[in-house]
């Protein structure tokens, strides 16, 4: 098992490029699953 802080200090050494790829991605599924949930939930009320 791997310990915190070298993990942090090794995703302080990624490029800046993978850093805000990996935050791109993370906002898009974040954006992709509430807009599902919307989706279900209007689809519930107006069903």
């Amino acid at each position: 098992m791997r310990d915190w802080p070298s993990d942090l200090r090794e995703a302080d050494n990624q490029p800046l490029w993978k850093r805000l790829a990996w935050m791109a991605a993370i906002w898009a599924m974040s954006v992709a699953a509430l807009g599902t949930v919307a989706y279900i939930i209007r689809w519930w009320l107006n069903g």
